[in-house]
């Protein structure tokens, strides 16, 4: 052992690295000395960034862990939607019965964990005690890319009980089997463990306890985030306002339109109602004054639905001297006055804005081109993924590189530009589909650009893209030319 203590550092975590995660431990373990050394890159690799799950053991493994000396390594903190949830188990099976009874007993532990505030009280405490943390994420997926032993990430414990009782934990789906656990409480889970996170970190943020807190990401693979998710409850507005009015980073995934919309106040002034498709949503982004980067995925936004919100983010059909486009009630109030709340707050005006990244949507070029301008002083980051551009002419135009053109002229001082897995659709006479290449690139569907000179390199871009249309079926093309030097960034196809 006393050769291995004089061994450089580096060579010693070079050596590490060889070992699986139990046989790391077994050498910490060895001797006080060696331990001391390891400690620091032992932390950074296992406890800078740790998946939890809402269930009252993993939870408390949390607090156990904030309330250590790995405290101060925790910087980024996820939470799985996974949960123990009821199902028909009707063993007499000796040791299967055991098992069932197990798990049965920590469904309604769990049940009874969520439902009295138990699971804020025990986030809440765990944050509290972790004074560099910076990220606090939610998941409903395991990620693969945990590089030692090859493993993917799991929550702290739930592989334990899964071995322990046989029975796997549910996570919520948006399209659950028939007759499935996961078909009642989907969207309602999520947003539980949602609001769970922001009532947990407003009160962090109320003690002073987080300084360093910054950042939240929502990253969802099969279930949707519903526009309810993003209801503050009233008594907790304050805490929680305050909190979100200090992040800079906001990731959303899978924002979904479900049920139920409320009938709101149109954006454009007008006396008829208009179903409030993110009505919540705009009244959550509205209190992040301090945002710098912005991630939006709308796998189940209606095109309409994305177009509104942009045109939100642009304050399209607002006007600055409606008074009472200034007033925003809340849903209660609305109610209880016999009246329609305003659809959408007044935009934010997000003067620190560096990056926004808009996904899976279906999306019209005016308005892209609106929010970009909106943010331009600032803006630098802007990419699209999974990304379809639509026009309302038939064409056979590369719309992709149209959009292009019109942000040369804009203006904009943009340092990354990015496009990845994007299609175009035209709706003229007739629907036409079609997607882009990017010659050259590793990827050819993915073409990410860096550097200044954003007008000029972005034409160079352009001549690198490859349009590819459905066959055609007769239809000619109405309007559209990408050369055209007069037309102006507020005009339509």
């Amino acid at each position: 052992m006393a050769h291995l203590l004089n061994v450089p550092l580096e060579v010693l975590l070079q050596i590490t690295s060889y070992l699986t995660t139990p046989e790391y431990g077994y050498l910490r373990r060895t001797c006080k000395q060696l331990e001391a050394l390891l400690f620091g890159a032992f932390t950074k690799e296992f406890f800078s960034k740790r998946q939890f799950a809402l269930i009252e053991f993993s939870i408390q493994a949390l607090v156990d862990i904030a309330k250590s000396r790995l405290g101060p390594s925790l910087t980024h903190l996820i939470i799985h939607l996974e949960h123990p949830h009821k199902t028909v188990l009707h063993s007499i099976r000796g040791e299967i019965s055991v098992r069932e009874n197990q798990y049965k007993a920590e469904c309604l532990n769990h049940l009874e964990f969520i439902s009295t505030g138990l699971d804020v009280d025990a986030l809440s405490e765990a944050i509290k005690y972790l004074p560099n943390l910076e990220t606090i994420g939610m998941r409903d997926f395991h990620s693969p890319n945990r590089n030692h032993d090859s493993t993917s990430w799991n929550s702290y414990g739930c592989p334990t009980f899964i071995q322990k009782t046989g029975l796997k934990l549910v996570i919520p789906s948006s399209h659950p089997e028939p007759l499935s656990p996961r078909e009642e409480r989907s969207s309602e889970y999520t947003s539980h463990v949602f609001w769970t996170i922001l009532r947990a970190i407003g009160t962090a943020t109320v003690s002073g306890s987080n300084p360093k807190l910054t950042r939240i990401e929502v990253l969802l693979h099969t279930c949707r985030f519903p526009d309810q998710s993003f209801k503050i409850p009233d008594r907790f507005n304050d805490q929680i306002s305050l909190a979100l009015s200090k992040l800079t980073t906001i990731h959303l995934d899978n924002l979904s339109e479900d049920e139920p919309l409320f009938a709101v106040r149109d954006t454009n002034g007008g006396d008829e109602p208009a179903l409030g498709v993110g009505y919540f949503l705009s009244r959550f982004l509205a209190k992040v004054s301090a945002l710098e980067h912005l991630r939006l995925n709308f796998q189940a936004y209606k095109p309409d639905s994305v177009d509104k919100l942009l045109g939100w983010l642009a304050d399209a059909g607002q006007d600055p001297t409606d008074a009472t486009a200034k007033h925003v009630d809340s849903l209660a109030s609305a109610n209880a006055s016999d009246s329609l709340p305003v659809h959408f707050p007044p935009a934010p005006i997000f003067p620190k804005l560096k990056a926004l990244e808009i996904g899976m949507a279906t999306v019209q070029e005016s308005g892209l081109l609106a929010v970009y301008g909106k943010y331009k002083s600032t803006l630098r980051h802007v990419s699209l993924h999974k990304t379809t551009l639509s026009c309302p002419v038939t064409t056979k135009s590369n719309l992709w590189a149209h959009l292009c053109n019109r942000m040369a002229k804009a203006d904009l001082n943009l340092e990354m530009f990015g496009l990845s897995y994007v299609k175009q659709r035209s709706q003229g006479t007739y629907t036409r589909n079609g997607e882009v290449t990017f010659r050259g690139s590793k990827c050819k569907y993915v073409k990410v650009w860096r550097g200044s000179a954003f007008a000029q390199s972005i034409k160079d871009m352009t001549k690198e893209m490859e349009s590819q249309w459905d066959p055609d079926n007769g239809a000619d093309d109405e309007s559209m030319d990408d050369d055209d030097e007069d037309d102006s960034i507020g005009d339509d196809f």
